[in-house]
């Protein structure tokens, strides 16, 4: 999939507030984020799982984050562009 590079005032509140959490995880723990973590502190600030979920997809596709594969198969993210 081919990213799209856009403007960061572009990003809704929902996808900035993932991005900060990438951000802020990866800065503290010095490594990827599982998923699993992300959607639990969605969760905590009141975003949907299925919303945590579609904005992942839209950073992605904007090129902001990317997936990143583990030994266990879990599915982690990786900060491309900084917020």
């Amino acid at each position: 999939m081919k990213s799209i590079y856009v403007s960061i005032n572009e990003l809704s509140d929902s996808q900035m507030k993932v991005m900060e959490f990438i951000r802020d995880w990866v800065k503290e723990k010095k490594k990827t984020v599982p998923l699993k973590r992300i959607i639990q502190e969605m969760s905590k600030k009141g975003m949907k799982n299925e919303t945590t979920i579609y904005s992942l997809k839209i950073l992605i596709k904007k090129g902001y984050i990317r997936r990143s594969q583990m030994i266990s198969n879990k599915t982690e993210f990786v900060q491309l562009r900084n917020v």
